[in-house]
């Protein structure tokens, strides 16, 4: 077994970081202020679910605004002004006419100081985010999606879509003391693309930034992935599903190792629509409507490569040995060589992606948070260059490993355990019912 690739250092994120990008086409600032490590990885213990419901509340009222007269007055000042939650940071996200920013943030900044969280609203928040999460269990993709986070966080509260036992305990006090600790968090940092000059918006900020306390939330270690030991195989049942689901994954590389180059173009090849599995699998068998695989996204933790699939009830028994003997041999196959032969100048010309307004503000971003590099076009064209089958044969062998697999499916329990127990006996699945999502 390949080991686990060592995760990231802890990001470098300054507090009052501005990060900015001018764009004068039109009259417009999009700004987003991050409060870093606000996110929901600070949930209290049986309390899960409270980060998001901070954020959901923050223009719900103050003692002296309503929540009808917040919204009339950011849509007068032809503002859209929310607020949402990530595992890491509380994100406040502004879009609105140049001319009116200070405006906004003003009324953001008196908001942000004066939030009271009225329990009226409370009692709606929470009714709608329980509705919500009973809902979710309707959507088989989200299931799937959530239950692979859930086994791949040790089966904790990371990748439940919520928990009606903490939301239902959730008081008016605990989100008081929650918000504190966020609105103080030690570190805040804006993103910002607007027409105005950076001189300018730098000023407007002030009324966020300066004079802020920063005895709040500091920014923890993200949750690791578990490892993986064989193949390891959940299947959240669903009793009568007229199709199957999987989502497989096994170890990817770290945000900066050279090698993830060479990972893109072989992902590309492999997985991506009209890729070699979906060829395999979708074109030429008729056994799914896709087959796909995908690169986790590392971050401070090493990333993972992910696999899905959607076969029929009637066509698991075929795809599911057929994809893991593709994983296997996929590189001898000389369709996938053809395929990845192609790579290397579709992904030069996709180099103009990274010029997009919003790619380089994230780039940058990415450069303090990951440590991740920002390529002119020359060194980016000269590191797709250098990836040849030679270079990509060994990351293959190095970093694909369908021995010790992560394995989750969604479907009929006991049709998929006979069909694992025919593909491999060492597979010994843990059945879940998708209820415990949101338990």
């Amino acid at each position: 077994m390949n080991p686990t690739p060592k995760s990231a250092s802890i990001d470098r994120i300054a507090n009052n970081a501005v990060y900015y990008q001018n764009d004068p086409r039109v009259p417009m600032t999009s700004l987003m202020i991050t409060f870093h490590g606000g996110g929901f990885q600070q949930d209290p213990v049986g309390l899960s679910g409270m980060a998001k419901i901070v954020s959901k509340l923050l223009f719900r009222g103050t003692p002296t605004l309503s929540r009808e007269t917040i919204a009339q007055r950011f849509d007068l000042l032809g503002a859209t002004v929310d607020a949402y939650v990530t595992e890491t940071d509380c994100i406040v996200s502004v879009s609105c006419f140049s001319k009116n920013l200070r405006e906004v943030l003003h009324t953001i900044a008196t908001i942000l100081r004066d939030v009271h969280f009225p329990q009226d609203e409370i009692d709606l928040v929470k009714k709608h985010e329980l509705s919500s999460i009973e809902a979710s269990l309707q959507d088989p993709d989200r299931v799937l999606g959530a239950a692979h986070e859930y086994v791949l966080f040790g089966k904790n509260s990371y990748g439940k879509f919520g928990s009606r036992t903490a939301i239902t305990n959730i008081t008016r006090t605990d989100l008081q003391q929650h918000y504190l600790s966020m609105y103080t968090t030690s570190v805040v940092f804006c993103t910002v693309i607007s027409d105005l000059s950076r001189e300018t918006i730098m000023q407007e900020l002030e009324i966020i930034l300066s004079n802020r306390a920063t005895n709040g939330f500091t920014l923890k270690p993200e949750e690791r992935f578990n490892n993986t030991h064989g193949r390891e195989a959940v299947i959240v049942h669903s009793q009568g599903a007229s199709n199957d689901r999987l989502r497989w994954s096994h170890h990817g590389l770290t945000a900066t190792d050279d090698r993830r180059f060479d990972l893109y173009l072989v992902i590309d090849a492999l997985g991506s629509f009209e890729g070699f599995l979906f060829d395999q699998l979708r074109n030429q068998r008729g056994w799914c409507y896709g087959a796909y695989a995908s690169i986790m996204q590392a971050t401070t933790r090493a990333g993972r490569i992910s696999y899905y699939a959607d076969p029929s009830s009637e066509t698991s028994d075929k795809l599911i040995p057929e994809f893991l003997r593709l994983l296997h041999c996929f590189s001898d196959e000389q369709d996938f060589r053809h395929r990845l032969a192609e790579r290397n100048t579709t992904f030069k010309n996709r180099y103009a992606y990274q010029l997009d307004i919003r790619k380089k503000l994230w780039n940058e971003v990415n450069r303090d948070r990951y440590g991740i590099p920002i390529l002119d076009r020359q060194e980016y064209h000269k590191r797709i260059d250098a990836v040849t089958f030679t270079t990509a044969k060994k990351v293959i062998d190095s970093v694909f490993d369908v021995h010790n697999i992560m394995m989750v499916f969604y479907g009929d329990a006991e049709r998929l355990q006979k069909i694992l127990s025919n593909v491999d006996s060492a597979i010994k699945p843990i059945v879940l019912e998708k209820e415990i999502l949101i338990q």
